[in-house]
Formats: structure tokens, C-alpha cells, sequence
């Protein structure tokens, strides 16, 4: 009669404790990937809410539902015809503001001088704060102006796709109100659903070698 065939294979135990790392890090990966806790999907969202920094009306839709999107890429913009001819109006006015600074301050370097009494001095010593009071309130708006033509223009906020579109050209959106959503391009979920399925194979292969060796 045959001997009966007795495996022996040195460290078994090692295989059930890899069987239970294993385990657990299938359990890890699940809980990530089908479970996301509200941590996890702040810092990895399965979605991304695009939308404009100020109100108005679509001016330009430059991407449709599907297409891949870079980094940064313009997604649409509002009519800024409005804003424009403010901007230019500004810039105009920060000019006009800036050659009065520059004559008031010229006044004041002659009036020193020629010797000027220390009365008129003071009055142009004060025409000069004045003036450059002016200029910096002007140059205020044309920064203003300017971030209002940026905040016009919606941008990516990361790579991916753009899942859906709410809103159609020449339709009135308000700050903040959400114009596209986007599936990011992060593989975080991918990642871990693969780690869950790899660590549920190596789980049973583990514990099948401990059963046929112990």
C-alpha cells in the first residue's frame, strides 16, 4: 500500500499570517474604494463642481460633455463687453490721475526751489497727497477691473472629463452657481478597487497553501 503523500513545507505559519495581512488589506482597500469616507472624498472627489467667481451671461461654451480637459484649460467665458469698456475706462481715468500726480509733484519740487513761502509749500504739499490719493484709488479700480475680465473666464480646475453641462450660452448664471460638473482625472479609487481585488486573490491563495501544508 501506498504511503500516503504528507506535504512539509518549512514556515507554515508564515502563510496564514500572510493570508491575514492580505485580509485586511483587501478590507482596507474596499472601505476606499466602495466606502470613501467624507475625508477621503474631500481630498479625492468623484466629482468636481465647475463654476464662475462673479454673475452673468454665457458668452462662449468652449468645451462639450465628454471631452478630456487639461489643467488650467478655459471652459467658458461671460460676455464681458460691459467690463471690458469699464476696464478701458478705468485705465483712462488712472492716466488722467497719474499726469495730475506727476504736475503736482513738479509744482512742488519748483515751489521749494524758487524759495516759496512755507504757506504755499503746504498747499502744494497737499494739492500732491490729493493727487496721489486719486491715483491710488484709480489704480484700484483698474485692478478691480481686471480681476472682474479674469473671474469672466471659467477654468479647469483639474484634468479630466466633463461629465455634464447646465447651463447654455447666453443663459444668466450667478457667482458661485454650478455651470459643468467634471470627473477628475485621479486614479485613487481605481487604484485601490484593483489593491482590493489583488488582495482578495492573494487572501485565498495564502490560506489554500496553509490548509494543503499544515
Amino acid at each position: 500500500m501506498a504511503a500516503r503523500r504528507k506535504y512539509n513545507v518549512k514556515g507554515t505559519k508564515d502563510f496564514i499570517v500572510l493570508a491575514g495581512i492580505f485580509f485586511f488589506l483587501c478590507l482596507w482597500a474596499v472601505k476606499d474604494a466602495w466606502y470613501p469616507s467624507p475625508k477621503v472624498l474631500e481630498k479625492h472627489p468623484l466629482t468636481v463642481n465647475a463654476s464662475f467667481e462673479t454673475g452673468g451671461s454665457i458668452g462662449a461654451m468652449h468645451v462639450a460633455e465628454g471631452d478630456s480637459i487639461a489643467e488650467s484649460q478655459i471652459l467658458a467665458e461671460l460676455r464681458r463687453v460691459e467690463i471690458e469698456e469699464g476696464f478701458e475706462s478705468s485705465k483712462k481715468a488712472y492716466s488722467a490721475a497719474k499726469g495730475s500726480y506727476t504736475l503736482a509733484d513738479e509744482a512742488l519740487r519748483n515751489a521749494v526751489k524758487n524759495g516759496a513761502s512755507s504757506e504755499v509749500i503746504a498747499e502744494f504739499k497737499q494739492s500732491r497727497i490729493d493727487a496721489q490719493a486719486t491715483m491710488d484709488s484709480a489704480l484700484e479700480q483698474v485692478t478691480s477691473m481686471r480681476a472682474g475680465i479674469d473671474a469672466a473666464e471659467l477654468h479647469a480646475p483639474d484634468k479630466g472629463v466633463v461629465k455634464d453641462i447646465l447651463v447654455a450660452v447666453h443663459d444668466q448664471v450667478a457667482a458661485g452657481e454650478t455651470v459643468m460638473v467634471i470627473d477628475p482625472a485621479d486614479h485613487f479609487y481605481l487604484f485601490n478597487k484593483s489593491l482590493a481585488i489583488l488582495s482578495f486573490i492573494a487572501f485565498w491563495l495564502f490560506l489554500g497553501i496553509h490548509v494543503l501544508t499544515h
